[in-house]
């Protein structure tokens, strides 16, 4: 490992060794000085280049919680890249300049973030989590000006359930493993659909986390409907009923599959993927299973965690490996570089995969392995894009 300082004072990053020259970042370049130092880190070195320098961008109210030591995630990735000799600077789409921009480095010998300035980094990693700052002027004008110096960036949006079920439909491979999906546009769009499957998932199309799902299902008893929501249900007399709701909020309609149990509860799997040389591996397996007659697996809504070891040998994860890599290719060619993504799959009864949901901001794993599994293949994957990647 190289050693490289800064000057708080004078805002500047340099080494102490005459005899060496270093570029640091897209277009950087390392200077030589004796000043005294604030901190110094090591770094690795590969033909003369220091880093690599990664830029980790939040939203601009996240700053608070991280120099507060609350944002967990984004400091186990910045420890993960600094013990792999990379630097992560985290900052804001308005702290990015033309040349240069302004964040903050976590600083073990101090233990606690820093504010620095830094010349443009080799890799952007996108960690935004509103839609409508990626909506913003700043955000389109800063992805541009990336593309145009070359630096990747990923990834770059969020998803729409309907932009995901639109772009893989169009894959024969990948089309068994989709439950039928409709935008709603109309009431009778949910009629036929549960002329049709008889049940059906209705989910915003901007939704996450679980929030504002429920089932509608056709009831034994005539010209009714049962509503499924998180907090009960109820019986529709028509599906009239919903106007109001779904003139508030655009929703998608989704073939309801007969899915595999554990010991009575559905269970579904989370699984985060990350690309590699070329293809798309998984880091890791959760399962999440939903209470006895509970309408969703998420944690937040009442699921709970399930070993994966005790459903293990219900899933063929060969197909489930090619499935991902194929979804992963097809995002990526729709919404550009997709480094990384979470999937929520499901497990018919009689052992079928489908894909229910892809995410490109992936929540952060309650099992620790995958979270540390999944945080070594991002620093890899920032490697590989930023030159350092193993010869």
């Amino acid at each position: 490992m190289t050693i490289i300082y800064y000057n708080q004072d004078g805002g500047a990053w340099f080494h102490q060794d005459r005899s060496r020259a270093y570029s640091f970042g897209c277009n950087g370049l390392l200077p030589f000085s004796d000043d005294t130092p604030s901190f110094s880190l090591p770094v690795k070195e590969k033909n003369g280049k220091i880093g690599p320098l990664v830029g980790i961008m939040v939203s601009e109210s996240s700053i608070p919680a991280l120099l507060n030591r609350k944002k967990r995630y984004i400091e186990l990735i910045a420890h993960c890249l600094q013990e792999a000799g990379g630097i992560g600077v985290v900052c804001p789409v308005s702290a990015i300049g033309e040349h240069a921009i302004r964040g903050y480095v976590f600083v073990p010998a101090l233990d606690r973030w820093v504010p620095v300035t830094a010349p443009l980094p080799d890799v952007f990693y996108n960690r935004i989590k509103s839609r409508r700052e990626e909506k913003s002027t700043v955000f389109q004008q800063t992805v541009a000006r990336f593309e145009n110096l070359r630096i990747p960036f990923f990834n770059r949006t969020f998803f729409t359930k309907w932009e995901i079920y639109e772009t893989l439909v169009k894959n024969e491979r990948l089309r068994a493993h989709l439950p039928h999906t409709v935008p709603v546009q109309h009431i009778d769009d949910i009629r036929n659909m549960l002329k049709t499957y008889g049940s059906v998932y209705m989910k915003p199309n901007d939704g996450a986390k679980g929030k504002g799902i429920f089932r509608l299902t056709v009831s034994l008893l005539p010209n009714t409907i049962l509503y499924e929501h998180i907090n009960g249900k109820k019986t529709l007399a028509s599906l009239d009923e919903l106007a109001p709701l779904l003139a508030a909020t655009r929703y998608i309609a989704q073939q309801a599959i007969d899915a595999d149990t554990w010991n009575g509860q559905r269970y579904d799997l989370r699984v985060l993927v990350h690309y590699k040389h070329g293809r798309y591996i998984i880091s890791g397996i959760g399962v999440r299973l939903a209470q006895t007659q509970q309408l969703t697996t998420h944690v937040l809504n009442g699921g709970t965690i399930l070993p994966y070891s005790e459903v293990r040998e219900r899933v063929d994860e060969k197909e489930l490996h090619s499935l991902l890599d194929a979804c992963g290719k097809e995002i990526s060619d729709r919404f550009g570089f997709v480094g990384e993504f979470s999937a929520d799959i499901g497990v018919s009864k009689d052992g079928t995969l489908y894909v229910y949901e892809l995410n490109a901001k992936p929540m952060i794993f309650d099992e620790p392995d995958i979270q540390q599994n999944g945080a070594k293949q991002l620093i890899s994957l920032f490697a590989e894009l930023a030159g350092f990647a193993p010869s």
